[in-house]
């Protein structure tokens, strides 16, 4: 069995590039019709360009759109013959929106039918697919805190009396026992 060219070599993507489904994409994402803005890449370049995230060492699509002008076999692979034409971040955020599960599903099952009729009958293969499980980490979830109850009870349950305030003629604010803002002739609003 012959290794693979390392990872961001022009010859790992000469290798891959003939496997790329460039009409397949083309269908399963056309271009837009009609009135507005014109599209300067077909779906399968910019397919083949968000490919390029996982080929090469680059570690976001922003450094991708940086170093795609000065990398002639990066240009090649992705079929984008000028170096001034790349597509940019906002290019690339909109099609990775026209990109539903269902689409990956169908270049995956297109890519895996040649090498399962490779197999034969008498071969049984399992294969993972994972986009139907949940995140296995909660660390990076926006989530809204509810106010909660104060665990011991708030000391400024009764009516204060009236006191003058020395100094002042303003009415102070002050903090109760549990962190709720009171007056002076206010009780605790959580009680």
């Amino acid at each position: 069995m012959r290794s693979l060219p390392p990872v961001g070599s022009a010859e790992l993507l000469e290798q891959l590039s003939a496997h790329v489904p460039d009409q397949l994409i083309n269908t399963l994402i056309p271009r837009r019709k009609g009135r507005g803005r014109r599209a300067d890449f077909t779906s399968a370049q910019l397919f083949r360009a968000l490919l390029l995230g996982v080929l090469t060492p680059v570690r976001s699509f922003n450094l991708l759109c940086r170093l795609l002008p000065d990398n002639r076999a990066w240009r090649r692979f992705a079929l984008l013959p000028r170096q001034k034409s790349v597509p940019g971040p906002r290019i690339f955020h909109e099609f990775r929106q026209k990109l539903p599960p269902a689409i990956l599903r169908a270049i995956n099952a297109h890519l895996l039918l040649p090498l399962l009729d490779q197999l034969g009958t008498k071969t049984t293969v399992a294969l993972i697919d994972a986009t139907d499980l949940r995140a296995a980490t909660n660390a990076y979830k926006k989530t809204v805190t509810g106010i909660s109850r104060p665990i011991a009870q708030c000391w400024a349950d009764a009516v204060s009396s009236r006191a003058r305030a020395g100094g002042s003629s303003a009415t102070k604010s002050t903090r109760s026992g549990c962190g709720c803002p009171t007056s002076l002739t206010a009780s605790c609003w959580c009680h």
